[in-house]
């Protein structure tokens, strides 16, 4: 771990990236890192997102003025609205529009799914390499985890569903990066995690690099956190002496959305939720039966009519 203060300015990103900021517990190549954002464009914020989240810093924000921000991008707004109206966030009545959605809901929790879907056009309108599915699967996980959280106090389904997001931005940036990127990611019966595989070849891994973008789009510390450690399941969901948390149970609910996305797409042997299922499950309290039934439920959610 780099012990000094080292900062890179990311392109257009208007902040800087602070090393000391991870957490010591991460194995970190700040070296390999930065060679990899040098050398791949991250796609900047859009103008909207920049204007909202200078609007969230205030003291303040006013209603009106984020909503107006927010419909200046019409095609934003109506994912927005899309989102927002879809059954995994379990609204009672249909939102029509950015201030009732900003009224109902509260200006935090519509900035951060605009965050999220700013950063999901970004990246698919950059037209850079990706694995098969690969916009498609954070949507339907980002879905899932929002209507998971809903199950446990004090999470915020809005968080689940940026963190459902961005977890694995990383991973396009890499296979950008290198051309032998995309043989590793598709090693799924590796016994490793993809990390881990990452730091051996390339001393730096996707979560990494996804924690970078986080920072450099503005998203909350907490959210940056759980992107970099989204595979070091069993060592975060200890913390605490296993008891839980918020923190733990977005964790959670990112990785069985992400299992629900894996059987969604007829790939049930995901052998990262191997590794991890267990101690999620034991974590949340969840017997194997019942999460079968909750499988089948978003997977019937996720499927069209």
């Amino acid at each position: 771990m780099v012990k000094a203060l080292v900062g890179y300015c990311l392109h257009h990103a208007r902040m800087r990236i602070d090393l000391e900021a991870i957490p010591v517990s991460t194995p970190l190549s700040y070296e390999a890192t930065s060679r990899i954002i040098e050398s791949v464009r991250i796609p900047s914020a859009p103008a909207v997102f920049m204007d909202l989240h200078a609007l969230m810093q205030q003291d303040e924000p006013d209603i009106e003025a984020v909503a107006a921000t927010i419909s200046r991008d019409p095609g934003l707004a109506a994912l927005v609205l899309k989102t927002l109206n879809s059954p995994f966030f379990g609204l009672r009545n249909k939102v029509t529009s950015i201030r009732q959605a900003t009224v109902l809901l509260g200006l935090l929790n519509v900035s951060n799914i605009v965050a999220g879907l700013a950063l999901q056009r970004a990246m698919e309108e950059s037209g850079g390499p990706a694995p098969d599915n690969f916009w498609e699967s954070p949507v339907n996980v980002g879905m899932v985890a929002a209507r998971l959280a809903q199950r446990f106090p004090g999470v915020a389904s809005d968080e689940a569903y940026m963190l459902g997001l961005f977890h694995d931005v990383g991973i396009p940036l890499m296979m950008e990066r290198f051309t032998d990127y995309r043989g590793l990611v598709l090693d799924a019966d590796a016994d490793q995690e993809i990390t881990q595989r990452e730091d051996a070849r390339y001393q730096t891994n996707h979560a990494i690099v996804g924690y970078f973008v986080s920072r450099s789009w503005g998203l909350p510390e907490h959210i940056g956190e759980l992107i970099l450690r989204h595979h070091d399941v069993d060592t975060l969901l200890a913390e605490d002496g296993g008891a839980l948390t918020p923190k733990g149970a977005l964790l959670a609910s990112l990785k069985m959305a992400e299992y629900i996305d894996e059987v969604y797409w007829g790939r049930g042997g995901d052998p990262q939720w191997r590794r991890c299922g267990p101690a999620v499950l034991a974590y949340v309290g969840l017997s194997s039966t019942d999460f079968d039934d909750i499988v089948e439920d978003m997977v019937d959610l996720l499927s069209p009519v």
